[in-house]
């Protein structure tokens, strides 16, 4: 339930802070002392869409709090898959409009985003206004009604999952189709890239490879000539370097402190040695023929003519060579691969078409009983002679959510046809096709927050009494919060608040308090005969106590 509201600085109101009870609260008031507000306030704190206008005028933000307590499984599994700790399972929404548009929203602490916000609200409170009655135009939302009332969330599950399979491999055999196409209609070109890239034997790096080794062609006279004198030099330090070492033997002989030095010598002869022989097998490499050289710039030739044509590096060239071969390889084995796809698709489709069968079987079910209800529903809300049926129809094509066409169906009238609900039905029996909805629907849902804004659109008299009753009977096991105009309606109500305006400092202020005693009954008389006169406040008296 809702326990408390908190709101500064939103549009006339500078500060608010209600407390709430379990059952039937109504707020009442003038036209334009600021109902719509409060509801405003609310809508913004389960997730409503904000701008600048909703920040008072001449201050930097508006604030708007909400306590609440829940313990529905919905909600829980929600908390849980966000990481939002409840203790005693109360949870805290605070909502921060800044002056510029932009907003904060955070839950029990945590920050949250608005769509993540209105998620929750949608779990946590149910608001029905006079757009909600126009939802029920929307197909869309009246399969949503039927499905909540199936409770069968299973089946439900497992049709998406199917559905969602199904329609990734139709997406694959189309993404495979076009290939198999594209790869037919290039097949004799790309067969002759192909061979023409297998021909050249590509390497990775080899045109890198031949330019180094023409480098080294190209300067091969300035090296012959350099490593050649660095060959005599080497030969004549090594020459140097075995006399020494010779030497440094024969006076280790004598002393022994000089043994350490005689092996280090030795190892730079060895190493010496070993440089002569290093530069003259290089030496001898750069000898080359005039047929290598030809060969290597023909070779040369070949790949940048490869990297021309499919180049711009020869990396490119290979990584062409493999998609050719691949697109070829699909051109063989595609057709194969392609009729498995078409096996799947026809075991996915068919078992999306069982299961959408028992989603029909199921809301046909749930149709039949819903519908009932509601029928009932609108001869206890005034409408006697009414007739309501909720029509499913298949539409013999898959879609995401099963393959019916849902209608809402309505006779007001004895005699008259049963026309679709956006045909027929004016705002007053809309807004009693939803009450009797909500109330036919309770029984199935985790909300226990029923808030009805303009319920009372185009009734009075009986009917009035009629849907007092209703309200009435919800809030037995749900908190129920109705904004009315009503005085049948608000008599019924455990708490009553009140909404007006007052000037202060040259601005207007809207208020809202709870009422009781004689106030409430001047109230009632107001909302009786527009005036708290003398007949109104004893007439209103009398429907207090019958009430009471």
């Amino acid at each position: 339930m809702l326990e408390r509201l908190l709101v500064r600085n939103y549009v006339l109101i500078d500060h608010l802070d209600l407390d709430f009870s379990q059952g039937f609260s109504v707020f009442t008031g003038e036209t334009g002392s600021g109902k719509s507000i409060m509801l405003g306030a609310l809508s913004l704190l389960l997730g409503a869409k904000a701008d600048k206008d909703a920040v008072r005028r001449g201050e930097e933000s508006a604030e708007i709090s909400g306590i609440f307590t829940a313990t529905g499984e919905d909600v829980e599994n929600w908390l849980h898959e966000h990481e939002i700790a409840a203790e005693d399972d109360e949870i805290i929404i605070r909502r921060t409009i800044k002056a510029n548009g932009r907003s904060s929203y955070s839950i029990n602490g945590s920050p949250v985003t608005r769509t993540e916000g209105e998620e929750l609200g949608q779990l946590l409170v149910d608001i029905s206004s006079q757009h909600a009655h126009q939802s029920l135009m929307k197909t869309d939302v009246l399969r949503k009604l039927v499905d909540k009332a199936a409770s069968a969330d299973q089946l439900f599950s497992e049709y998406k999952a199917v559905y969602k399979s199904l329609k990734a491999k139709e997406k694959e055999r189309e993404k495979l189709s076009s290939l198999i196409s594209s790869a037919s209609e290039e097949n004799d070109y790309m067969a002759y890239c192909l061979k023409e890239l297998d021909e050249a034997e590509l390497r990775e790096g080899e045109d890198d490879d031949i330019r180094a080794r023409l480098s080294v062609i190209n300067s091969s006279e300035f090296l012959k000539e350099t490593l050649s004198s660095l060959s005599d030099e080497l030969r004549a330090s090594s020459e140097s370097l075995s006399q020494s070492l010779m030497l440094l033997r024969k006076a280790e002989k004598k002393d022994a402190a000089l043994s350490s030095l005689a092996e280090r010598l030795e190892s730079l002869s060895i190493e010496c040695d070993d440089i002569l022989l290093s530069v003259r097998e290089h030496l001898s490499s750069i000898d080359y023929s005039e047929e290598e050289l030809e060969a290597m710039n023909a070779r040369l030739s070949v790949l940048q003519k490869i990297k021309r044509r499919f180049g711009p590096g020869l990396s490119d060239a290979i990584r062409r060579r493999e998609e050719y071969r691949e697109k070829l390889r699909l051109s063989d084995d595609g057709a194969e691969r392609l009729q498995d796809i078409e096996g799947e698709i026809r075991k996915l489709s068919d078992e999306a078409e069982r299961l959408s069968e028992a989603i029909t079987e199921k809301r046909r079910e749930t149709a039949s009983s819903l519908s009932s209800a509601i029928k009932d529903n609108l001869h206890k809300l005034g409408m006697p002679s009414a007739e309501f049926v909720i029509r499913i129809t298949p539409s013999g094509q898959l879609r995401e959510h099963g393959a019916d066409d849902i209608e809402f169906l309505i006779a007001p009238n004895k005699g008259e046809k049963l026309s679709p609900v956006q045909n027929t039905a004016s705002g007053g029996e809309l807004s009693r096709i939803m009450l009797s909805l909500k109330a036919a629907l309770k029984a199935e849902g985790d909300v226990d927050i029923f808030i009805f804004d303009e319920i009372d659109t185009g009734i009075g008299g009986a009917v009035a009494n009629a849907v007092g009753d209703e309200l009435l009977e919800l809030s037995r096991s749900s908190q129920v919060i109705a904004i009315t105009h009503l005085p049948q309606i608000a008599v019924r109500a455990s708490s009553h608040f009140l909404v007006y305006k007052q000037e202060s400092d040259g601005r207007t202020v809207s208020h809202i308090r709870r009422i009781d005693g004689e106030e409430r009954v001047e109230e009632t008389a107001r909302l009786l005969s527009g005036d708290a006169s003398g007949i109104a406040i004893e007439h209103a008296r009398k429907l207090l106590e019958v009430q009471g």
